[in-house]
C-alpha cells in the first residue's frame, strides 16, 4: 500500500509513517511538496481543515499508484480572546466504501477521515505577532535559532520535551483514520 503525504517535512512524514505501520504493516510511506491552497498561517480551524484537505487531495492525486492521500495543517484559533495552536489530518482515498456527506464538491468522489488536536495557548509575545502576520514555525525558529518546525515543534519547545510535533501529529492521524480502521462504525 502507497500513502502520500503532502508534505516534505519529515516530522510530518515520519508521524504518518509511524501510525500506518501500525495499522497497515509494509506500507510505503512517501512525501510530496504540494500547495495548501490557504494562508501560510491559518489564522482559523475553518482554514486549518481546508489546508490539510488541500494537501491531502494534492497528494493523492500526485501519484497514480497511491492508495492514500494525507495531509496536515497547523494553524491556530482564537479561543475567548487567547490564541490557541491547533493541527489538522485529513486522509483521502479514492475507495469509495462510505457514503459522503457534506463535503465540498471537489471532494464528492473521495472518501475522507478527518483529525485535529494539538491544542495549546500560544505565549502572549508570540500571539501578538502572529496577529501582526507572521507565521508560528519562522517566529519560533528565530527566538531557538534553529529550524523547530522540522523538529520538535513550539509544543515540543514549550513543554520542554515532554510532547513533540510528531507525537501531537501522531495523535491526530490516529483520529483521522477511524473511518477507515473502524468502517462498520460508519457504513
Amino acid at each position: 500500500m502507497r500513502i502520500v503525504v503532502g508534505s516534505t517535512n519529515p516530522v510530518k512524514i515520519y508521524a504518518v509513517r509511524e501510525v500506518f505501520a501500525e495499522y497497515f504493516p509494509g506500507s510505503e510511506v512517501v512525501g510530496v511538496a504540494v500547495a495548501t491552497g490557504v494562508s501560510e498561517q491559518p489564522i482559523s480551524e475553518a482554514e486549518t481543515i481546508a489546508g490539510a484537505k488541500n494537501r491531502a487531495l494534492a497528494a493523492l492525486n500526485s501519484d497514480p499508484a497511491s492508495e492514500y492521500g494525507v495531509g496536515l495543517e497547523g494553524g491556530v484559533t482564537e479561543v475567548d480572546g487567547e490564541l490557541f495552536e491547533c493541527a489538522w489530518a485529513a486522509i483521502i482515498t479514492k475507495n469509495l466504501k462510505l457514503k459522503n456527506q457534506n463535503q465540498n464538491e471537489k471532494l464528492k468522489n473521495y472518501e475522507i477521515g478527518l483529525g485535529g488536536g494539538l491544542y495549546f495557548e500560544i505565549p502572549p509575545k508570540v500571539a501578538a505577532r502572529i496577529r501582526a502576520g507572521e507565521e508560528l514555525g519562522p517566529i519560533m525558529e528565530e527566538l531557538m535559532r534553529y529550524d523547530v518546525k522540522r523538529n520538535e515543534g513550539a509544543i515540543g519547545v514549550l513543554t520542554k520535551g515532554k510532547l513533540t510535533r510528531q507525537a501531537a501529529y501522531e495523535q491526530i492521524v490516529k483520529s483521522a483514520l477511524v473511518r477507515f480502521v473502524s468502517p462498520e462504525w460508519f457504513g
